[in-house]
């Protein structure tokens, strides 16, 4: 399967059908595929996906995110991750569920946290 990677702000990736893994990394970014029967990978803020008829999978990872499904198939999968994220699939809007930030759950408190990716920094 083919993978293509796009960096940068506010790009705009327009394709008819996505058999591939498509990869954008950027705030403000726009994605539109009339058929995704691959995989739709956005991270950033601001970001908005827009896809007529999803057969694969979208994650969209940052804050004020919006995706737009116009139909979903069975066996698909919407991933969002990030706060004020909206979720709209056939002209009704969906929950995400909820978006909390986590400690490691072998951690006590945040210092041990910090403590263990500054030893990591440093090597």
């Amino acid at each position: 399967m083919k993978k293509y990677s796009i960096l940068g702000n506010k790009k705009k990736v327009t394709m008819e059908v996505n058999p591939t893994v498509l990869k954008v990394v950027g705030n403000n970014c726009i994605v539109k595929v009339s058929i995704n029967q691959g995989e739709i990978e956005v991270i950033g803020n601001d970001c908005r996906i827009e896809v007529t008829e999803n057969h694969g999978v979208i994650n969209l990872v940052g804050s004020n995110g919006n995706v737009t499904v116009v139909k979903r198939v069975k066996g698909d999968r919407v991933q969002i991750v990030g706060p004020n994220c909206r979720l709209t699939v056939a002209g009704k809007e969906k929950s995400t569920g909820g978006y909390e930030a986590q400690l490691s759950p072998f951690s006590k408190d945040l210092d041990d946290v910090i403590n263990s990716i500054f030893t990591f920094v440093m090597r």
